[in-house]
């Protein structure tokens, strides 16, 4: 069985999750950070499938990390 970390990155679901916190989140510096992040999840949708290149996996893996890190930061920016 292949680890392949691209089948766990939903780019649609990251979308959505940069939609929810952009609605809420009232700094404008980071609803622009946000927003570009949404719009590379936008354009990465539209270019699927993935071809099957290690360093694209590795890629989206690094990509994943750094959505979570910063919706977590805007999440407590929130509160």
């Amino acid at each position: 069985m292949k680890n392949d970390s691209r089948l766990s990155v939903d780019p649609l679901a990251k979308v959505a999750e940069c939609n929810r916190v952009i609605e809420r989140i009232a700094d404008p510096e980071r609803r622009v950070v946000l927003e570009s992040l949404r719009s590379f999840w936008v354009a990465l949708s539209e270019e699927l499938p993935l071809d099957h290149a290690r360093d694209r996996a590795n890629q989206l893996s690094t990509v994943a990390q750094i959505h979570t890190q910063l919706i977590a930061g805007c999440r407590r920016a929130m509160h």
